[in-house]
């Protein structure tokens, strides 16, 4: 009888009405022996796990992602500020249920948008509706919807999604119309559903993009903050931390040095005060062309210079 079961529920969940009523009245008049059903069973299921297959795969394409990215491709290494425990436990938890809010808020290229996505996947392929948005996209889309009279048609629209994901908030500044339209999508989301932000702006400054109104941008930041996971990324660029190492750093430091020794010999200034001087300027310049080294490997630095 289990096996019976079995395969009814899986004629019942592949939507086969007609086939799901043949096979209850083979069973209730005894027509179809056990060796049959088990033959059935293996069928079907090749078929269910296809469904199941193409299900994910059609909720991952809804979702519109701009790239695909897994927590695993991320690298906790070179963000000790995000814990990567906190991360896996919240993507293996069922936030999104209990509409509780993601903001990740930091440099540009420390990762926002990767774990914004890689935590946005892992509810798409659990068949829930997701939607990735840029934040630009997003105003000028409730901008002209507003315009067209159909705003609320879109704010249901965004609604619907159990996970929607707002990249780039403040990329540009917004009027004070186009933050009011902002807040009542935010407003519409709020206790409902779970949103994922990521924003390059602090919060002190969030009033400045979003249409220099302070009351708006309060209430936006209440409701988006008051359930939520909040990761706040002060590393360096993620994109460009191949672009300076410390052997290319030695090699700047060598001809500044003989630069030095020439001023020193001239009396101008100390070795020392130099040396300060110059590991000074290559840290100023490695932040004006967005390079940024470790601490530690400015230790490294420092030492391996002072023994040139």
């Amino acid at each position: 009888m289990t096996m019976t079961n079995d395969v009814l529920e899986q004629l019942n969940y592949l939507k086969l009405k007609s086939a799901y009523s043949y096979l209850n009245s083979l069973v209730m008049n005894n027509e179809i022996a056990e060796e049959e059903l088990h033959v059935m069973h293996k069928i079907l299921n090749k078929e269910v796990i296809a469904k199941e297959e193409n299900n994910r795969l059609y909720n991952v394409k809804v979702a519109a992602f701009p790239f695909l990215r897994k927590v695993d491709d991320y690298d906790f290494n070179f963000q000790p500020g995000i814990k990567e425990e906190k991360i896996r436990s919240i993507i293996e938890s069922d936030f999104y249920e209990n509409a509780t809010n993601i903001v990740f808020v930091g440099n540009p290229g420390t990762g926002k948008t990767h774990l914004a996505i890689a935590i946005a996947y892992t509810v798409a392929i659990r068949r829930n509706s997701v939607y990735f948005i840029k934040f630009n996209k997003l105003i000028n889309i409730l901008r002209q919807a507003h315009n067209e009279g159909t705003l609320e048609r879109k704010l249901r629209l965004f609604y619907k999604y159990k996970l929607l994901v707002i990249d780039e908030v403040g990329f540009n500044e917004i009027t004070p119309l186009e933050a009011k339209l902002f807040f009542q999508l935010i407003d519409l989301r709020y206790t409902k559903r779970s949103t994922i932000f990521t924003s390059n702006i602090s919060f002190d400054k969030w009033p400045q993009i979003l249409g220099n109104d302070e009351m708006i941008t309060k209430a936006i930041l209440d409701r988006i903050l008051h359930y939520s996971y909040l990761f706040n990324i002060t590393g360096p660029s993620y994109r460009i931390k191949d672009k300076l190492n410390p052997k290319k750093v030695i090699i700047i430091l060598y001809y500044f040095k003989l630069f030095i020794k020439f001023l020193f010999f001239l009396h101008l200034s100390s070795m020392y005060f130099f040396k300060f001087v110059c590991l000074f300027c290559v840290y100023i310049h490695s932040l004006q062309i967005d390079i940024a080294l470790h601490p530690q490997q400015y230790f490294i630095v420092f030492f391996l210079y002072s023994s040139i």
